[in-house]
């Protein structure tokens, strides 16, 4: 099963907090807003900061804010700046770590695969998830 962090999926609803937030919002303030708990409010916002996904102003009214609108922070960025990536084999990103490499029929094909799956990450955007108006609407080409 390919699955998600829970960790990524909070990511998620970190940013939809902060793009409700008229102002830059703290990790408290997201943790109060959100329900969920402050250390791990504190590790989304940097993962995604440091991803470039946020900025962050300092002093009084200072906060985490958004680097740029919802409907232009794709699924991809998101899903990389929490979990590095993702891929459906070991051999897509490294293929030595794979003693089969040279007898394998379906690296290739695994590889084709897993970039299908990553355009079409990067093709879903924040937006396209939350808003019910906006339909995802994709199709897959061979």
């Amino acid at each position: 099963m390919i699955k998600m962090s829970k960790l990524t999926e909070y990511a998620f609803i970190v940013i939809m907090a902060l793009e409700k937030s008229e102002q830059p919002a703290s990790a408290d303030s997201v943790a109060s807003v959100t329900a969920l708990e402050t250390p791990t409010v504190s590790k989304v916002l940097k993962l995604l900061k440091n991803a470039g996904l946020l900025h962050s102003k300092l002093g009084v009214n200072g906060g985490y804010y958004l680097a740029k609108q919802k409907s232009d922070i794709s699924l991809n960025e998101v899903i990389t700046a929490i979990e590095g990536g993702m891929s459906l084999t070991e051999c897509v990103d490294d293929e030595e770590v794979c003693n089969l490499m040279s007898q394998c029929q379906m690296s290739a094909g695994m590889k084709k695969v897993n970039q299908i799956l990553l355009d079409a990450l990067q093709n879903v955007s924040v937006s396209d998830i939350w808003d019910e108006k906006e339909k995802i609407t994709m199709q897959i080409k061979s």
